[in-house]
């Protein structure tokens, strides 16, 4: 093989990581705002992309979710929340 060929699949190896890493990046910033929008992360995750987001940074779910803070409706949205203080 020449220098040209092997820098070339390099080139093209480097470009696949780079989108697979921006493929990831841009799944787990949608799951996220997804979680924050349904204020989910205090049961179950809402589908298999914030699921996964959740595995990769780390997120748990510890103990009951306070019931006073917030009402959801049976599709796991906030119908109205009250202050904690």
């Amino acid at each position: 093989m020449s220098s040209i060929e092997v820098a070339a699949g390099i080139g093209i190896l480097g470009v696949f990581v780079l989108g697979i890493v921006i493929g990831i990046v841009l799944v787990v910033s949608f799951a996220s705002r997804r979680e924050d929008r349904r204020f989910s992360l205090w049961g179950k995750a809402p589908d298999p992309a914030c699921q996964g987001a959740r595995r990769l940074l780390g997120v748990w779910v510890r103990g009951a979710r306070p019931e006073r803070a917030f009402q959801f409706d049976e599709d796991g949205r906030v119908m109205r929340r009250e202050s904690l203080r």
